[in-house]
């Protein structure tokens, strides 16, 4: 599931229930119109701890809630107007049950059913409005943003059949990228300029095309590769469906998925995070918000320094390899001129890195206010989008670009290193970063990188995160 389109439906819930909130209250104050007088209560100070009922905060949370438990942030699952419209109602219906319940543990308060009832019903009219609405817009759209880049499995009739049903009733859903064939694949039906390569290309037609959902739509598949697509689909965080056939199933664990009116077994990966790993989590979302609250206007006085210098862009967006391998857009404030790519090669010669590091001391393309925002870290803050979005955490392993990954297969100990680092999430901050940084090879990033997935602890994130805080202020190591 895409993080900012769940991120983006919560947000629209929430102004619903805030509207059915403002309309309650209203409604509340014409059914009694003494009410005001007598009571003296505004609007607002029904999100706060009240006597009139459970407080609105709480419960615009808790409304947000049983509508993720019930799938809602998931654009795969709005398959159809009425699947939206009861859903929304299951989700009432808790409500209701959350406020009596309520009621009754605090029996010392009195939430009339003026405000309460009102509260629900309105609440439940926006959301099915909104939701509804949102739901035949983005039929409408060509390519909607919901749309997850699907690879489907099968070059056959099923394969055809599966992409037209797409086309027709799933749009908002899923987009076929192209179809992948198998070892037992007949004859081509499908154009062939529309197959993509075998079950062996998937991971780097994953990153290429930035794929997040692979449907088999075949029989025709050997269980070995089966297996293969199994492994690389959970080692790349991908999510695997399968029309109802019956040739076996590889995944431990299944699970069921709509697409449009077609329900499909969802192949779902067992994951077991532990305590730490969930803390860790909770941990930088609540340190990303709180900074991102304190730092805010001196990243829009940067960003607009950024853009007045020379009128480029203010971010800076490169290809970085993250868990399992894949890929993904790592934000950067723009610290150098806009044609710096293409002046990379010219300079390789004067490379002082090691190993596969592109490092140069006084970088020529490096403009006059970018080696101020590198030497303190500043150009790093963007990052802290990607840690919101789960593309990085604010400790970790340091993030690299594709090109430094290059050709790694031939070298087994390479390869045990990116074995091992892809088993975690990247970091903003790691031992690399507070032992040197720039200042370190590529052999002394590699070595703290194991030592750090090997020695992993919440404490040691903790020891890092507070030793960052001197390194950025002395700009030790900053290039």
């Amino acid at each position: 599931m895409n993080r900012g389109i769940a991120f983006a439906l919560a947000i629209l819930d929430a102004a619903c229930v805030m509207l059915g909130l403002m309309c309650s209250w209203a409604f509340w104050l014409w059914l009694a119109p003494n009410l005001q007088r007598l009571v003296q209560v505004q609007f607002w100070e029904l999100l706060l701890p009240n006597p009139w009922m459970p407080a609105g905060a709480v419960l615009i949370v808790v409304w947000l809630v049983a509508l993720r438990q019930l799938g809602l942030h998931d654009p795969g699952r709005m398959g159809s107007s009425v699947n939206i419209v009861s859903a929304i109602s299951r989700s009432a219906v808790a409500m209701a049950v959350f406020t009596i319940f309520s009621n009754f543990l605090f029996a010392e308060r009195v939430y009339p059913k003026g405000l309460v009832v009102p509260f629900i019903l309105f609440s439940w009219a926006w959301l099915v409005a909104a939701r509804l609405a949102t739901f035949r817009l983005l039929l409408r759209l060509e390519t909607p943003p919901t749309a997850a880049r699907a690879l489907i499995v099968g070059i056959g009739e099923d394969g055809v059949a599966m992409a037209e049903h797409i086309s027709r009733h799933a749009r908002h859903v899923c987009s076929v990228a192209g179809f992948l064939r198998t070892e037992a694949s007949g004859a081509p039906v499908v154009p062939v300029d529309q197959i993509l390569g075998g079950i062996d290309d998937l991971p780097s037609l994953v990153n290429a095309l930035d794929i997040r959902l692979i449907i088999l739509a075949t029989r025709r598949i050997a269980r070995h590769d089966a297996l293969k697509l199994a492994v690389q689909a959970d080692h790349m965080g991908l999510r695997v469906l399968q029309a109802p056939y019956s040739w076996g199933a590889v995944s431990p664990r299944l699970g069921f998925a709509r697409i449009g009116d077609l329900d499909l077994i969802d192949f779902v990966g067992i994951q077991y995070p532990t305590l730490g790993e969930q803390v860790k989590r909770a941990f930088d979302i609540a340190a990303v918000l709180l900074g991102g609250a304190v730092i805010l206007l001196p990243t829009l006085l940067v960003a607009a320094i950024i853009r007045f210098q020379d009128g480029g862009p203010i971010l800076y967006v490169g290809k970085r390899v993250g868990k399992g391998g894949r890929t993904f857009g790592f934000y950067k404030f723009r610290s150098m001129v806009v044609n710096a790519h293409a002046l990379k090669d010219a300079l390789r010669d004067q490379n002082e890195a090691d190993g596969r590091l592109f490092k140069i001391a006084n970088d020529p393309r490096v403009t006059p206010f970018g080696q101020f925002i590198r030497k303190y870290s500043v150009d790093e803050l963007p990052q802290l989008l990607n840690v919101l979005k789960g593309e990085m955490n604010l400790v970790g392993p340091r993030a690299l670009p594709e090109e430094d990954l290059r050709g790694i297969e031939h070298d087994a100990e390479m390869r045990y290193w990116f074995d091992q680092r892809s088993k975690v999430t990247p970091g903003i901050t790691g031992l690399w970063q507070v032992s040197g940084r720039s200042d370190l090879g590529f052999a002394d990033m590699m070595r703290l990188d194991i030592a750090y997935i090997q020695n992993w602890s919440l404490w040691l994130d903790l020891q890092i995160l507070l030793k960052t805080i001197p390194a950025v202020l002395k700009g030790r190591g900053a290039r």
